[in-house]
C-alpha cells in the first residue's frame, strides 16, 4: 500500500495533508514470504506473479443499533450500504459480543473474548493474551498488504497501545491506541492519534470520520499500482458517544424526529423489518423498550436522536469515498467488504454533562449520551441495549458485498453466526492456514467458522452454539441468565424478541443449556 503524493482535500473542512513517502513493501513482503519459522503459509506452494486473492474491507461501527441502517429497517439516510446490500448479502441472526473489547478481541481473534484475555471483569483495554494471533498478524504473515484505521484496539497480540506494536501489523494506520473517540472534532486527552507509528497531530475541527475516510481513500489509491491483495480494517468511532456531528448533517434529523414520536419511528422500523423478512411476522415490540426513559425530554431528547443519525450517516458517507476510491483503483470487483457493529446502542447516560448556555448540542463543546429512550429506537425491534445478553445487546447487522465471489445477490442468509466467524472467513480466502504456532506462541484452535457457505449461497450448515457471559444459544434455543432470578429460555424461531419465557415448560432443555453454558465459558 505506497502512500501517494498528491495533496487531498478533506471532506467538508477543506484542510490539506500532505503525503509522505513510504517504501514499497518488497522487504515486508519477503520477510512474510519466510514465514514457515512462524507457522504462517499459503495453502499454495508458490503464489502467483499476479495475486489473485480478494481484498477484504471490514468496517465496524461502534455502538450502532441493529436497525439503523436503512436496508435494516432505519429511517436513516445509508444510500451506500443500502446499494452494497442490494448486491450483496444480509445475515439476519450475525452476533457480536455486547461491548467494544470483547468484540473487537472476538473479531481479531477468531475465539471467544474470555479465552483470549478479555474476560469480564479483565477491563475492555486490556492486551490480548499470549494463546492467540491477530487476522491482521496473520494474513500480514501470508503476503497480504494491511492497514488499520479508527479505534486500533486489538489489532495485535502484542501491545496495541504502542505504535511500534501495531507498526508490526499494519504496513498503514491511523487513529488512536487508547479505545473511544473522546471528541470527534480535537484530540481529547487521553486519547492520542498516530499516523504510521508517529503521533498525528489532528487538523482542529477535522471530524473523526472524515479524517478516517480521507486515509482509507488515499491508502486504496495508493494501492493501484499493486498486485498484491490488502486488508483494511475500518474501525470507526461513530456513533459512540459523545455525541457530536457538524450541524448541517444533524438539521434534516432535527426536523424529522422533531415531528415523528419515537414509538411511532419504531413501529415503521419494525414493520420495514418484517416487510424485508430480517424478522419474523408476528414480531411485536418489548413494553420496556417502548416505554424506555429518556435522559432528557423536548428539545434534548429530539437532539440525541438526530446526532446519532447524523454520525450514522456520516458512516456510510465514509464507505461512499472508499467505494469510489476502489474503482478508481481498479479493485471493487474482487473486494469482499463487511458492515457489521460492535454491540447494540448504548443506553449508558453516566457520562452525559449539561449542554452549556449559547453552545449547540452535538458540537465539540457538549457531552451527550444517547439514554435509555434513544438506544430503545436504535435497537429496534429488540429488549435491552450494549452490555446485555438479551437480543438487544448482541444482534448486529452485517452485510457482505463482493461482486467476483457472491452468489445470488440480494439475498439473506439466516444461520446464526458470530463476530468470531470473521477471522476465519479472511483466512479461508485468503489461503491461509491458521497455525498452532506463531512467533513463538502456541495458539488455541479457532471457536469461530469460515461464512464462506453462507457466501457461496450454501447455507445448509448444522446447527450451532454460540455462547456469551450470561447466554448461550444451541440452535434455535437460547438462555438467558441475565436475571438474578431463575433462567430464562426463548424459542427464537418463534420468539426473536424474547417476549416469551419458556423455561418452565422445557426444564431438561434449560438443564442442558446450563451445562454447556458453565463448559464452554468456565474456559477462561
Amino acid at each position: 500500500m505506497a502512500r501517494t503524493h498528491t495533496d487531498r482535500r478533506l471532506m467538508k473542512h477543506q484542510l490539506k495533508a500532505r503525503r509522505l513517502r513510504c517504501p514499497r513493501f518488497f522487504l515486508q513482503t519477503l520477510f512474510s514470504l519466510l514465514a514457515a519459522g512462524v507457522g504462517v503459509a499459503a495453502k499454495n506452494s508458490a503464489p502467483a506473479a499476479s495475486d489473485d486473492r480478494p481484498n477484504i474491507i471490514v468496517v465496524m461501527a461502534d455502538d450502532m443499533g441493529f436497525s439503523d441502517i436503512g436496508c435494516y429497517g432505519g429511517e436513516i439516510r445509508t444510500p451506500t450500504i443500502d446499494r452494497l446490500a442490494e448486491d450483496g448479502i444480509r445475515f439476519s441472526q450475525f452476533y457480536n459480543c455486547a461491548l467494544c473489547g470483547p468484540s473487537r478481541a472476538s473479531l481479531m481473534t477468531g475465539c471467544y473474548p474470555w479465552d483470549v484475555g478479555q474476560a469480564p471483569g479483565t477491563g475492555i483495554f486490556a492486551n490480548l493474551s499470549q494463546n492467540c494471533a491477530t487476522v491482521m498478524e496473520l494474513l500480514k504473515a501470508g503476503g497480504y498488504e494491511t492497514c488499520a484505521v479508527g479505534r486500533l484496539d486489538m489489532v495485535t497480540a502484542g501491545n496495541w497501545h504502542a505504535p511500534d506494536s501495531i507498526a508490526e501489523c499494519a504496513d498503514r494506520f491511523l487513529g488512536s491506541a487508547s479505545g473511544g473517540a473522546g471528541n470527534y472534532f480535537k484530540e481529547a486527552r487521553g486519547t492520542p492519534w498516530f499516523r504510521d507509528g508517529k503521533k498525528y497531530d489532528r487538523p482542529s475541527g477535522a471530524y473523526s470520520t472524515d479524517l478516517i475516510s480521507e486515509f482509507v481513500a488515499d491508502v486504496i489509491e495508493g494501492s493501484a499500482e499493486s498486485d498484491k491483495p490488502f486488508f483494511i480494517y475500518v474501525s470507526h468511532y461513530a456513533p459512540h458517544w459523545p455525541l457530536q456531528a457538524n450541524d448541517e448533517d444533524i438539521a434534516p434529523y432535527r426536523e424529522l424526529y422533531g415531528k415523528t414520536e419515537r414509538t411511532t419511528l419504531m413501529r415503521a422500523r419494525l414493520k420495514r423489518l418484517v416487510e424485508a423478512g430480517l424478522i419474523p411476522d408476528g414480531t411485536t415490540l418489548h413494553d420496556s423498550a417502548l416505554n424506555a426513559k429518556p435522559v432528557a425530554g423536548g428539545a434534548l431528547a429530539v437532539e440525541r436522536m438526530a446526532i446519532h443519525a447524523a454520525m450514522v450517516e456520516s458512516i456510510d458517507r465514509s464507505l461512499a469515498a472508499t467505494m469510489t476510491a476502489l474503482r478508481k483503483a481498479g479493485k471493487a470487483d474482487n473486494t469482499l467488504i463487511l458492515v457489521l457493529s460492535d454491540n447494540g446502542a448504548s443506553h449508558q447516560a453516566g457520562r452525559n454533562r449539561a449542554v452549556p448556555a449559547g453552545v449547540r448540542p452535538g458540537s465539540m463543546e457538549t457531552f451527550l449520551c444517547q439514554g435509555p429512550a434513544v438506544a430503545a429506537l436504535n435497537n429496534t425491534p429488540f429488549r435491552n441495549y450494549k452490555v446485555s445478553n438479551y437480543e438487544g445487546g448482541i444482534a448486529s447487522p452485517l452485510i457482505a458485498w463482493w461482486p467476483r465471489g457472491l452468489k445470488a445477490r440480494g439475498r439473506i442468509a439466516r444461520h446464526p453466526s458470530h463476530i468470531a466467524d470473521i477471522t476465519p472467513t479472511c483466512l479461508e480466502l485468503a489461503n491461509v492456514t491458521y497455525p498452532s504456532q506463531f512467533k513463538g506462541r502456541t495458539l488455541i484452535p479457532l471457536a469461530g467458522q469460515s461464512l464462506l457457505p453462507a457466501l457461496k449461497n450454501t447455507d445448509q450448515q448444522e446447527p450451532r452454539v454460540l455462547v456469551w457471559p450470561k447466554a448461550v444459544r444451541d440452535g434455535d434455543w437460547k438462555l438467558v441468565l441475565e436475571s438474578k432470578r431463575s433462567p430464562e429460555l426463548y424459542q427464537l424461531s418463534q420468539d426473536r424478541n424474547e417476549m416469551q419465557n419458556v423455561a418452565a415448560e422445557f426444564p431438561d432443555r434449560v438443564s442442558k443449556l446450563t451445562q454447556i453454558h458453565a463448559k464452554r465459558f468456565s474456559r477462561r
